[in-house]
């Protein structure tokens, strides 16, 4: 589905329950209405499924026309007998006997195909087990026979959530937010605020999320929602409010979340914004709790890698990259293999971080640093035929990489003064790096060097010396739909429209206003 033609965003209204407990209106309620008997007749309303196909409930009796006929004595003995099965039920899931429920609810709508209590209880309890598509099937008979039930979307729209069908799940809260006459609903914007999380849409995010505790101060989730922002703000560069997010849930981190997990994402910040004294302390109290904590050992080992800085101290970080190592053997990710490397470079100790890159590609061959690096490797050791190897395939896998076209000239400048072929490498490396003078100055002699008809630059001017990608910190520490950490990866591209803004926008009630740094 495209995006929302404007003014189509919502006119929201209903009550929504969070993905982990039962939609739709009370039990009561809904029984009140089940125990006048009336005659089973085809539904009134009909909606498309959100993948386009049409769903029929099994027993489900073609459209007849709409005639007042009075109910039958059969009629009026299925309606009791479909409430007393409603009742059993009800009673089962209050015993915590779900499969007993089911059967219950199965069996009234063999005496009503049309029953929203039984469709609506039956979804709940396969979304409560996580079985998202059978609660999927169970929803969508309900649009089918009310398609303009916007509470059943917002439903519909958490399950597709869950399932990571992201173009789904817009699709099913674009029908809540079109169907419900007031969006003032903290739980439908709270699973829109986790799409848009997912698909990167940053500040359509952070929106619904500061609508929902604007809504409800007091959300149940409200913390959750704190530590998201606190990462959404980190990705957007604004660490202020990042690190106000982070310090007022440390104390009462979400589950299943810890205190050192938040030490971790002040820390995280604080070496974003270059702030490496505060960010090391914010790492040393994560590894006072857990020595063995492999994530900020590794962390902690980039800022010793850093150079000229005053935590600058290449034996500590190999030292704590080889602990990480250990904590984690053979699980341990290829980022810490390939920071020993670059370490080992450093050291000069080349068959070490031949074997560390090795490590790190067999973990992930296809991220073009680790090629790039590689490729300087080689360069270091005169092998410049791997040498070109290794930085085409970086190129191959991320042609937007500038130090490997800046790497890729200085080894043609090497292999017999290939002038031409250094300044096309150079180029591309100025196209993608505007702002870096080296690169310039280096075009520039070449240039000259070409217009006069000179084989090459001679030793006084030897080829620049190749550079690795830079190793800075990343955002880190995503959630994923359930609230878990180290989440699903994020959908690049933004969502696939706008489905407008909540009721209540503007700044967390109550909270301080942060500013940038």
């Amino acid at each position: 589905m495209g995006p929302v033609p404007p003014g189509s965003a919502a006119q929201p209204n209903g009550s929504m329950h969070p993905p982990q407990r039962p939609l739709g209106s009370s039990q009561g309620h809904a029984m009140r209405q089940s125990r006048q008997p009336m005659p089973v007749q085809a539904p009134p309303h009909s909606a498309p499924h959100p993948s386009g196909s049409q769903q029929q409930p099994p027993h489900m009796a073609p459209p007849g026309p709409q005639q007042q006929q009075p109910v039958t004595h059969t009629q009026r003995l299925s309606a009791m007998t479909e409430e007393v099965w409603l009742q059993i039920g009800t009673l089962s899931e209050v015993m915590g006997e779900h499969d007993r429920a089911l059967a219950a609810y199965d069996n009234a709508l063999r005496h009503n195909p049309y029953s929203q209590t039984a469709l609506t209880q039956i979804a709940n309890i396969h979304r409560s087990r996580e079985e998202f598509d059978k609660a999927v099937e169970y929803f969508q008979r309900i649009i089918n026979i009310d398609g303009t039930n916007g509470e059943i979307w917002g439903a519909i729209g958490n399950c597709y959530l869950m399932l990571d069908d992201l173009p789904k799940a817009y699709q099913a809260y674009q029908h809540a937010l079109n169907s419900l006459e007031e969006a003032k609903e903290p739980k439908l914007w709270y699973g829109i605020g986790i799409m848009y999380d997912r698909y990167c849409s940053y500040d359509h995010a952070e929106e619904a999320f500061v609508g929902v505790l604007n809504m409800d101060p007091n959300f149940d989730k409200a913390n959750e929602i704190y530590f998201r922002l606190g990462i959404i703000h980190k990705c957007q560069g604004k660490y202020a409010q990042s690190l106000e997010c982070f310090n007022r849930i440390l104390n009462d981190p979400p589950k299943p979340l810890t205190e050192a997990d938040i030490w971790f994402q002040i820390g995280n910040v604080h070496e974003l914004n270059s702030e490496f004294g505060m960010a090391k302390d914010a790492y040393d109290r994560v590894l006072r709790e857990n020595p063995q904590h492999s994530k900020v050992l590794q962390q902690l080992a980039t800022l010793y890698f850093r150079p000229n800085t005053s935590l600058s101290n290449i034996d500590a970080a190999v030292q704590l990259l080889t602990n990480a190592i250990e904590v984690d053997k053979d699980k341990a990710e290829a980022q810490t293999w390939y920071l020993l490397g670059r370490c080992y470079m450093v050291q000069r100790q080349y068959n070490k971080a031949y074997e560390a890159y090795q490590q790190a590609v067999y973990r992930d061959g296809n991220n073009a640093n680790y090629w790039c690096s590689i490729g300087v490797l080689y360069y270091q050791i005169n092998q410049y035929r791997d040498a070109l190897d290794a930085y085409s395939r970086a190129i191959r896998i991320d042609p937007y990489l500038g130090e490997v076209w800046f790497d890729l000239g200085a080894l043609y400048e090497a292999c017999n003064n290939q002038v031409n072929d250094a300044i096309d490498a150079y180029s591309r490396a100025a196209e993608l790096d505007r702002s870096n003078p080296v690169i310039e100055q280096r075009l520039d002699l070449l240039r000259r060097i070409q217009s006069t008809g000179q084989p090459g630059l001679g030793s006084a001017n030897p080829p620049p010396t190749p550079v690795d990608p830079a190793t800075g910190a990343g955002p880190t520490g995503r959630l994923n739909a359930r609230g878990g950490p180290a989440g699903e990866p994020p959908v690049p591209g933004g969502a696939p429209g706008n489905l407008g803004a909540p009721p209540i926008t503007g700044p967390i009630a109550g909270a301080p206003h942060a500013t940038e740094n």
